[in-house]
């Protein structure tokens, strides 16, 4: 055989492999990893999430570092019924019950304290088995079904080229192509307070805030967002539920709402932080209730710097 149809055989063959990966994981948004657990009940499974914005960050191990707004929920009978909520990169979940869980996400937290939806709204359903550890990690920011076609489109015409050019040379077999998978695909979650709360809670708690305590924020207003571990009668919402003071501008005006989808109760302020001051911001749960009218207790802060 001509040595030189045989090296560009070998070269087509470096390339079909080389490019191979990236069409397919163009259309994966959670890769999920199964082990034993160490420790715990044997009878129950925990599950443990990490979100990543590429599939760069997640190789780096790096998550990212605003809120993503997600929940999950137990699959049954074709029934689903919410189990928790979250807003974290990175969180887990100890105690569940074997079965089949649903995992879900839409809408995350802006620099400015805006929820505004993801690319794509998410859905991973999971198996979860007694004594195992489920790892999900969760890339938000996909390959765009256009360079997906056009690598699988890259991959065939290699294939021909690699057959045509290596002659009597075996090819190793491809890999299935998958179908092709919507535009752009993710998932995430967050706990800075502490375990999220299930539907069985019977007083209002904060799961999560942002920004997060000791964060430094990039704008000048930003909307805060406590993350409500249960339901809220939005009428038993108190006027001065949510106190914001700032270093050097004493008390901050502002207005709060609560978003029932989200689970946030949010301030939103009505002036502009001063430049290098600290605002705190101390929600009051005793002067918010439950959709059942059980009122809170304690005090839930958050404290931020201005640059």
């Amino acid at each position: 055989m001509d040595p030189f149809r045989r090296s560009r055989g070998l070269v087509a063959r470096l390339i079909l492999v080389g490019l191979a990966p990236f069409a397919l994981d163009g259309c994966v948004s959670v890769g999920l990893a199964r082990s034993v657990r160490d420790g715990g009940d044997s009878n129950t499974g925990e599950m443990l999430v990490s979100v990543y914005r590429t599939t760069g960050d997640r190789d780096s191990a790096v998550p990212v570092s605003h809120p993503v707004l997600a929940e999950l929920s137990r699959v049954e009978s074709g029934s689903r019924s919410i189990v928790a909520r979250s807003m974290a990169s990175s969180w887990s979940l100890d105690g569940l019950p074997p079965g089949r869980y649903l995992l879900r996400t839409s809408k995350k937290i802006d620099g400015d304290g805006n929820v505004v939806p993801l690319k794509g709204p998410i859905e991973k359903e999971i198996d979860v088995h007694a004594g195992e550890r489920v790892e999900a990690k969760v890339v938000l920011e996909k390959v765009p079904v256009f360079w997906i076609v056009l690598a699988a489109i890259t991959v065939i015409f290699l294939v021909v080229l690699a057959i045509d050019a290596a002659g009597d040379i075996p090819l190793p077999p491809l890999p299935p192509l998958p179908e092709v998978a919507p535009l752009f695909v993710g998932v995430a979650l967050e706990i800075p307070f502490g375990r999220v709360t299930g539907p069985g809670a019977v007083e209002p708690g904060v799961a999560g805030v942002f920004p997060a305590p000791g964060s430094v924020v990039a704008a000048r207003r930003v909307a805060v967002s406590f993350f409500i571990t249960i339901p809220l009668a939005e009428s038993s919402v108190e006027d001065g539920a949510i106190l914001a003071v700032g270093s050097l501008s004493g008390e901050i005006p502002g207005t709060v709402e609560w978003l029932e989808e989200e689970r946030l109760l949010r301030f939103l302020p009505a002036q502009d932080f001063r430049p290098g001051e600290t605002v705190t911001v101390t929600l009051d749960l005793g002067k918010i209730a439950s959709a059942g009218g059980r009122s809170g207790s304690g005090r839930a802060t958050s404290s931020f710097r201005v640059p």
